[in-house]
């Protein structure tokens, strides 16, 4: 896939070229006529929502059932990785494409706005793009030159000694990011932002979920918990769910401050309103 291709919304299911173990990049959103913002695994509901300001771990997107597992989901930046499974894709064979594919689920999200799919789709602004993440690029190992009398001037070892240090620095940045970059890399990268979100949740919850998230960190830095096996996307899955959670409850705190601030103005307005009404009666 060398260039990203576009989320098209008239199709049941947007098949995509990649090969089990590969992932991909689905980034974007769209605004839907009820004010929701949907991007492929996530839905914001804004603060006028019935339900007030949300965030529903459930987008555009059947990742499951067309061959994909959700490796991570931001639904500030709208971005979601997943990767490839090569397991059985039954949405695919119903929408008569090609495996793995991403299903929509437009039907579904029309139906629960009653309204028809042409409805829905016809009412979306936006655009989801899909890419296919490139590989970690293999780690380079200098090679060694040998230079003849080098030891007979300090001006050449300086200079190679400074080489040297520039090639050993670039190889564990290289070295770094591309573990950074692997399943394990990622679980470790995912556990601790939860475990850092989790320090502004309020105490109870803190102390029910910080222990066992510090356990997933052990286990996988430890090899306890092979990050690309079944148990460790399950494990995965949860903290993505868990992150998604945290979020919501940050996005409702946020919008009850906001809520508590505004009563107080309001309320010291009509006060001074009040007095004066009061004074000018006099």
């Amino acid at each position: 896939m060398p260039d990203p291709q576009r989320l098209d919304l008239s199709n049941f299911a947007e098949p995509v070229d990649v090969q089990p173990g590969r992932e991909i990049r689905l980034k974007g959103s769209f605004r839907s006529a009820d004010g929701a913002t949907i991007d492929a695994a996530t839905t914001t509901w804004p603060e006028g929502a019935p339900g007030g300001s949300s965030i529903d771990a459930g987008g555009l997107v059947d990742f499951k059932n067309g061959g994909f597992h959700v490796v991570s989901r931001d639904p500030v930046s709208h971005e979601v990785v997943a990767v490839a499974t090569g397991e059985d894709a039954p949405a695919c064979a119903v929408a008569g494409v090609s495996a793995p594919c991403l299903p929509l689920r437009t039907v579904h999200l029309a139906r629960s706005r009653f309204m028809t799919r042409e409805e829905f789709r016809e009412s979306m602004k936006g655009a989801i793009t899909i890419e296919l993440v490139d590989p970690p690029p293999p780690v380079a190992v200098p090679a060694y030159v040998p230079v003849q009398n080098a030891l007979t001037s300090p001006f050449a070892v300086g200079a190679y000694g400074v080489v040297a240090l520039f090639a050993i620095v670039g190889l564990v940045l290289m070295t770094r990011r591309r573990r950074a970059q692997s399943p394990e890399g990622r679980m470790r990268t995912l556990a601790a932002r939860v475990e850092r979100k989790l320090r502004t949740c309020e105490a109870e919850l803190r102390a029910t979920l910080e222990p066992v998230v510090k356990k997933t960190l052990v286990a996988v830095s430890s090899g306890r918990l092979d990050a690309k096996s079944r148990e460790g996307l399950r494990v995965a899955d949860v903290l993505a769910r868990v992150e998604t959670r945290i979020d919501e409850m940050s996005v409702e705190k946020r919008a009850a401050e906001e809520q508590r601030a505004a009563d107080e103005l309001v309320l010291e307005m009509e006060t001074a309103l009040e007095a004066a009404r009061e004074t000018a009666a006099l």
